[in-house]
């Protein structure tokens, strides 16, 4: 597979996890992202991997304990920040 392939898939998956989060977690794209890059810095995935596990996550309900409490704690401090904005 070439680079630019490779960079293609990565983008799709990557995106396709940010829409996960948009559903999981009620949260607009940009937060989604948020929530994205705070998982993976949290749990040192990088964000392929991650998105991998998530998008693997949605259909059968496996995701490891850990990267689920992080994204659950990523998702309730958007919502904590974006209720202190209103």
């Amino acid at each position: 597979m070439s680079r630019l392939s490779q960079d293609l898939v990565s983008r799709m998956v990557i995106d396709q996890a940010v829409g996960v989060v948009m559903a999981l977690g009620r949260l607009g794209a940009e937060q989604a992202w948020a929530v994205l890059i705070e998982v993976c810095q949290r749990t040192d995935l990088n964000r392929r991997r991650f998105a991998e596990l998530l998008t693997a996550w949605a259909p059968t309900g496996e995701l490891n304990l850990g990267i689920r409490i992080a994204l659950e704690e990523a998702i309730r401090r958007q919502h904590t920040r974006s209720d202190g904005q209103s």
